[in-house]
């Protein structure tokens, strides 16, 4: 009965009843979507990461990584490889070698990673091969071909077949140059990793570093992402201690950040939302409350005890709230949705967003839990916007209130 009543009673007062509704709804829409473009800039930064660059995991041998020393290469690399294969949730998996160097042309020159790689084994764990925009991927040029990214090229002012100068070290540290020709000029969202990455067939660079049959990283591709860790514990059970073994979010730990912040900032930023609500919603039932003096009063007067008073009033609120919050959350979804599916072109920030890692084109993102808790964190609100007016209306004076 206190649930039909404070049902009627909600609309008693369209109009008002109506716009706290709708500012419910529009606050929750507007932040629901601003959390679902963050969280699909998240998810692109670290898709991208994971498909051009890390991988799911990655091998060394310890203290490569502390400054790309050649020296340190994988040792055993055919026991490690038997390991892998033998998992079944390991998807696939690519062996590189790499070296820091110099790239030269009459035009000048640019410091890069090159990486060493096996063009076919590279497909199955990169998207480097679809990021091609000029040329081909190590089709074409049949010795010493180079991959290399559009901002190198534009540094070098070198096109498709253009012809430039390595200068590295070999084993024995003597310095050693040697003439590529460009096979092809990829473009991927991040413009760091292009302007420091360059691509060669995994033989040509250890035929020129005196390091035949030479690896210095294993990167693997797993069937579910949620495997990583439990992977990462097998192989470490696997393989030799003197083995660096690490996920992508300790490869790139700024990646862990943004993924395990993503939530909490989420949830942050919706309830700076609904608090700001809260207000509007505490004022629009003080209202309620000041208008309907007497009624309380004769309510009170003719014995319905303050605990049902108490419930009316909470009941009022949730039920504005839950309106508002039902509304906001539909039409949102549906936003989320088809902007999911369409995108947003932000190709006037292009440049800012290339050097985050991610593209011009963001796709909002949001799961169906999210919009369970928000319902929840909609419920508490109201619960906790009703109780400051519901004291007020248990405070009057049956008389006092009944004489105005």
């Amino acid at each position: 009965m206190i649930a039909a009543i404070s049902w009627r009673n909600v609309w008693r007062t369209r109009l008002r009843s109506l716009v706290i509704i709708m500012a419910i709804a529009i606050g929750l829409t507007g932040g629901v979507l601003s959390v679902g473009v963050f969280n699909g800039l998240a998810e692109q930064k670290m898709r991208t990461a994971i498909d051009t660059q890390t991988a799911h995991i990655q091998i060394h041998q310890k203290g490569f990584t502390d400054d790309y020393d050649i020296h340190y290469f994988l040792k055993n690399p055919d026991n490690i490889l038997s390991v892998i294969e033998m998992d079944n949730r390991i998807k696939a998996y690519s062996t590189r070698t790499i070296s820091e160097l110099m790239i030269r042309t009459a035009n000048g020159s640019a410091g890069v990673q090159l990486l060493g790689i096996n063009p076919e084994a590279e497909k199955s764990i990169s998207t480097i091969w679809e990021s091609v925009v000029d040329g081909a991927y190590f089709e074409g040029i049949k010795r010493n071909p180079i991959l290399i990214s559009q901002k190198t090229a534009d540094k070098l002012k070198v096109r498709v077949k253009s012809k430039i100068i390595l200068s590295l070290l070999d084993t024995d540290g003597n310095a050693v140059d040697a003439g590529f020709r460009v096979v092809g000029i990829f473009k991927t969202s991040s413009s760091m990793f292009d302007e420091a990455t360059a691509f060669v067939r995994q033989e040509d660079l250890q035929r020129l570093t005196l390091m035949e049959g030479v690896n210095h990283e294993i990167a693997i591709k797993v069937n579910d992402p949620e495997e990583v860790t439990p992977v990462i514990a097998d192989l470490k059970s696997n393989l030799s201690e003197d083995l660096q073994i690490e996920s992508w979010k300790e490869v790139q730990p700024e990646l862990a950040y943004i993924s395990d912040m993503t939530g909490q900032m989420n949830f942050l930023f919706l309830g700076i939302i609904l608090f700001a609500l809260a207000f509007g919603i505490l004022n629009t039932m003080l209202m309620a409350i000041f208008e309907r003096v007497k009624e309380i009063g004769v309510l009170m007067a003719v014995g319905m005890n303050k605990m049902k008073i108490f419930l009316m009033i909470v009941f009022e609120t949730i039920f504005l709230a839950l309106i508002g919050g039902f509304i906001g959350i539909i039409i949102s979804a549906s936003l989320i949705i088809w902007l999911g599916n369409q995108g947003i072109n932000l190709s006037v920030v292009g440049e800012g967003l290339a050097a985050y890692g991610v593209g011009q084109i963001i796709y909002p993102q949001l799961s169906g839990a999210f919009y369970l808790q928000l319902i929840l964190m909609v419920f508490f609100t109201a619960l906790f916007s009703s109780i400051y007016p519901a004291i007020k209306a248990l405070k009057l004076k049956p008389i006092e209130a009944i004489h105005g």
